[in-house]
């Protein structure tokens, strides 16, 4: 997608210029939706989806890419590494994200109407999350200065696609795999938002954006996500195992289990900006490329 060489690249490791790349260009956050397809179409008992795939990773693609540009005052103090990507390549990945816009509204459109809304709600969410289109007299003007709403906005928006989309062009209506497979991404989405929020603390409040970690401080913040996922992860363990089956439920151990790794060492690599990137958004990535080998190794196990 770029055919370019920048002179600052020349003196780094092609591995780090390929991962700012792949990360900074939101691609990364792409595949991330893309494993999350993956998943969902397994544990709902569905083949793989490969034009809902296409459709969301288009969509994510496209969001973060303009939201970069929305956020730009926060990253030049939270993130100065990708912001000097995204602001000298701007017009590339603006252009990139127009178009990406437009090939998956396409595709969308041609599933029927169902795909197109649920499609939309990613392009929505960025909206009312990045724009400021409230009065003053609200005492905010975009959903992000809300603490809650910010996170619960970016992980529905996540989590009801990447859920709803795959049922839907299957013509079937949701089941208890749904509302498992729903609850599971939306809670690793929450805490994904909410993790992000405690590295960026500094950034946020210096441009008045009040999220959790700055009303509740990264220790009181770690708590709660802490206790959030041993709860509700082993609530969704159980529910799994009774309802759907063991590589189902092995799954959600493994998803539970990750994710209370990176909030146990935050506090030692939250501050390495790329590396935690990768590791955060890996996760679903990492479970899908597990559960295709579980699949492909102990058919007997398959979904």
């Amino acid at each position: 997608m770029f055919g370019f060489v920048n002179r600052a690249y020349l003196f780094q490791p092609v591995y780090q210029i390929a991962a700012h790349l792949i990360v900074y260009s939101s691609l990364y956050t792409a595949a991330m939706m893309a494993a999350m397809v993956y998943i969902s179409c397994l544990l709902q008992g569905l083949p793989f989806d490969l034009v809902a795939t296409a459709i969301l990773m288009l969509v994510v693609f496209a969001v973060y890419n303009l939201n970069r540009k929305t956020d730009e005052d926060e990253d030049a103090i939270n993130h100065t590494e990708r912001y000097t990507f995204t602001k000298k390549y701007e017009f590339i990945l603006f252009r990139s994200a127009i178009c990406a816009f437009v090939v998956a509204f396409c595709l969308s459109t041609l599933q029927g109407f169902g795909s197109l809304l649920i499609t939309t709600i990613p392009l929505v969410a960025g909206i009312v999350y990045s724009v400021p289109l409230f009065p003053a007299r609200f005492g905010f003007r975009r959903l992000k200065e809300v603490p809650f709403m910010k996170s619960l906005i970016v992980a529905f928006s996540w989590t009801i696609p990447a859920t709803i989309l795959p049922i839907c062009h299957a013509g079937l209506p949701p089941d208890p795999a749904t509302g498992i497979v729903g609850v599971f991404f939306l809670l690793q989405t929450f805490t994904n938002t909410v993790v992000y929020d405690m590295r960026d603390l500094e950034g946020d409040a210096a441009s008045g954006v009040r999220t959790i970690p700055t009303i509740l401080g990264s220790r009181r913040t770690l708590l709660l996500l802490t206790g959030m996922n041993i709860s509700i992860g082993v609530a969704l363990v159980l529910a799994a195992g009774l309802l759907l089956d063991f590589c189902a439920a092995l799954l959600l151990v493994a998803g539970t289990v990750y994710t209370l790794g990176y909030l146990l060492f935050f506090q030692r690599f939250g501050t390495e900006k790329l590396l935690f990137e990768l590791f955060t958004d890996g996760e679903f990535i990492l479970l899908a490329v597990v559960l295709c080998l579980l699949t492909l190794t102990m058919p007997y196990l398959a979904l």
